[in-house]
């Protein structure tokens, strides 16, 4: 069988990061991380228009922009009903320094170059959260090679080392090459997925997920959470393999086995093409399931309908034919692009939300009221940006076109966005009510001290203001010795009515006792003695009662 050859191949990775925010790191400062990057770009240059990123022409963008609904258009451009110049919602870098990644598969195995087409940072308006994004292409690869790099490019970190001291799963070096001052090459950055020490200690000393060098190059001057230094600090979202996107033509793509499909879709380990890298029984649906047929015509070839979509989990590929100008291929690097960027860029979100849900409760202490009153900040904080989330970003319809409609959906379920979007609502209903419960529970101990205060000085105020008699008259008494008597009577009422609220709940308890009509009264007097001489052990225990109704002591 003569070697399948990938005619023009586009590989593109949808790196979702989840960032540190800048009030912990910046004293308070609100500024956004956008802000932040301008002044120290680095490498990184802010694009001015998203709509107009790669053709000033405005063709591309002009078919991406009417791809969309208005309120995608809005998002994804930034502009209103009276066109451009409203907010934005999302803010791109990119950078041109990357030009070109050099790749070896194998120790002693023939490099590999592919040109570097896109590099672009995304940031979005009131979610921590970034996308990068790396685009490199290729003509004229052998399909092994292309299943091999779909498989281990989009390797942050190596999960294991193989007996020689590679990084398991992930390809034997990785380099990005840029120009010099006189135009020649020179080394940028380079994979390290064989320093197996530097990943070991850094989760032992530090237990996170680390990073392969080259990586941190592409996302810096942001810094990795285990790194001193830097303003813009972030965390992986998803581990093991960053969601990517990946274009093969062919002469012939009718001519691929389903154990090749299986592999580019699956972005599985090369293998024979006559055999399958999973079980028959798991893949007994896997056009059903995972693949989107609407051009895909193997029994009448005339018909030309040789284009495969294929959505699994983090991965989508698309297969066609090679041919010249190909609109497909511009279709797949920026409608279908796009549609990627809203689907991933949901699912980060919600990893992002429910993770900062998480976090909150773990910090809580029920029995530290400081630690409740941080719980109850920070919660507030992210009710609030799941609302604007909802409102602003979450949609299920993206385009009236079919296709996109299919394709949103599709990418969307295989991500697992919408079950994820019901957790974090049920995580974010929860958690309101427990706040509610506790607001009312405040309520209503504040009812019933102020009843019972009031109740106590009820006898008092009517036992000396009764028709408004004065039962000692001082009308005629020098000033000195009034502002005396004042004095006299004003600090032990305070004093008083300070001492009724500290022992307000005991008081409560004793009127209710004494008006329960099935106590004796040596029950209520016995109730009555523990006004002042409650013991230890009922306070002992009604403190545990409060912490196990998840109630924080009371300052």
């Amino acid at each position: 069988m003569s070697e399948k050859i990938v005619r023009q191949f586009d590989h593109t990775l949808l790196w979702p990061i989840t960032l540190r925010p800048l009030r912990r790191e910046a004293g308070g400062d609100t500024t956004h991380y956008w802000d932040m990057l301008k002044r120290k770009p680095g490498p990184w240059k802010f694009v001015d228009d998203a709509l107009l990123i790669e053709d000033e022409s405005c063709l591309a963008g002009y078919e991406e922009f009417v791809y969309f609904l208005p309120y995608v258009q809005r998002f994804l451009y930034g502009v209103g009903d009276e066109g451009k110049g409203a907010q934005s919602s999302l803010h791109a870098f990119q950078r041109h320094d990357i030009k070109e990644v050099r790749i070896q598969t194998a120790p002693g195995s023939a490099e590999i170059s592919l040109d570097v087409r896109r590099a672009r940072l995304y940031f979005f308006y009131d979610i921590d959260v970034a996308l990068a994004v790396l685009e490199v292409s290729g003509q004229d690869i052998p399909l092994e090679t292309a299943v091999d790099i779909i498989d281990r490019f989009g390797r942050p970190y190596p999960p294991a080392w193989e007996a020689d001291g590679r990084g398991a799963h992930c390809l034997y070096s990785i380099e990005f090459w840029g120009a010099d001052t006189a135009g020649e090459p020179s080394l940028l950055s380079k994979s390290d997925y064989g320093d197996r020490e530097k990943y070991l200690e850094l989760v032992r000393n530090q237990r996170q997920t680390p990073l392969s060098l080259h990586w941190e190059y592409f996302l810096s001057p942001l810094i990795p959470a285990y790194l001193p230094g830097g303003v813009i600090k972030y965390y992986q979202i998803e581990n093991k393999r960053i969601p990517m996107m990946s274009y093969l033509s062919f002469d012939d793509p009718m001519a691929l086995t389903r154990g090749d499909m299986v592999r580019i879709g699956f972005a599985a380990k090369w293998g024979d093409s006559a055999t399958l890298p999973y079980a028959e029984r798991f893949l007994g649906n896997f056009e059903q399931e995972y693949c989107y047929d609407r051009y895909w015509d193997t029994d009448n070839p005339e018909a030309e309908m040789n284009t495969r979509y294929i959505f699994c989990g983090v991965g989508f590929a698309m297969i066609t034919g090679n041919r010249p100008n190909d609109i497909l291929q511009r279709q797949f690097r920026h409608q279908f692009f796009q549609i990627g960027l809203i689907a991933h860029f949901h699912k980060a979100s919600l990893l992002s939300l429910s993770n900062r849900f998480s976090r909150a409760v773990e910090r809580l202490n029920v029995r530290d009221f400081e630690s409740v009153k941080q719980f109850k900040k920070h919660v507030r904080e992210t009710l609030e940006v799941f609302l604007r989330f909802n409102h602003r970003y979450w949609f299920h319809e993206i385009s009236n076109q079919l296709q996109a409609s299919d394709f949103f959906r599709r990418w969307s379920h295989q991500l697992g966005s919408d079950a994820l979007y019901n957790e974090v609502r049920e995580e974010a209903r929860d958690i309101n009510e427990y706040l509610d419960a506790d607001r009312a529970r405040k309520q209503t101990d504040n009812a019933m001290r102020l009843t019972v205060v009031s109740s106590c000085g009820m006898v008092g105020t009517v036992a000396t203001g009764f028709l408004g008699m004065n039962i000692f008259s001082q009308a005629d008494l020098p000033p000195l010795e009034k502002t005396m008597i004042f004095f006299i009577v004003f600090i032990p009422t305070v004093a008083l009515g300070v001492y009724t609220v500290m022992v307000s709940r005991r008081l409560s308890n004793f009127m209710e006792a004494l008006s329960s009509e099935g106590l004796t009264w040596k029950e209520k007097f016995s109730t009555f003695r523990q006004i002042w001489y409650s013991s230890k052990r009922e306070l002992a225990k009604e403190r545990r009662d409060r912490a196990s109704a998840g109630i924080a002591s009371d300052p």
